[in-house]
């Protein structure tokens, strides 16, 4: 397991000391979001306090998150449709491909009965 580090992370003009394991620039990407949204929260019209900025931020990016757990499971749920189709059209060739392979058996056999029908007359 790595090892844990500290950084210090300003969100809104706060300054918060984590322990994380991701590489430094992954934390400030995540401290730049949340900065982005608690800044369009408090810029959406209504008077807010820095709290209630943050909570708003929060419930919009938990929103997204469940936004796209949902669209994630759907495109999950189709995949294993689209694999399952797949497998079916898959046995669905192999039965074809034995039923040709015994037509062409049988027109081989057919044209050596024919052959040798006719050497006959």
């Amino acid at each position: 397991m790595a090892e844990k580090s500290r950084i210090k992370l300003n969100i809104n003009g706060k300054t918060y000391t984590l322990l994380h394991d991701e590489p430094e620039d992954y934390m400030r990407r995540i401290e730049h979001f949340l900065n982005t949204r608690v800044s369009a929260a408090s810029k959406s019209g209504i008077q807010l306090g820095e709290q209630t900025a943050v909570i708003m931020a929060s419930i919009s990016i938990v929103d997204e998150l469940f936004k796209t757990q949902k669209n994630f499971n759907t495109l999950k749920n189709e995949i294993k449709r689209m694999m399952d189709e797949y497998d079916r059209l898959k046995l669905e060739k192999q039965e074809l491909d034995d039923q040709l392979t015994n037509a062409e058996n049988q027109i081989e056999k057919l044209n050596k009965q024919l052959i040798i029908a006719k050497q006959g007359y």
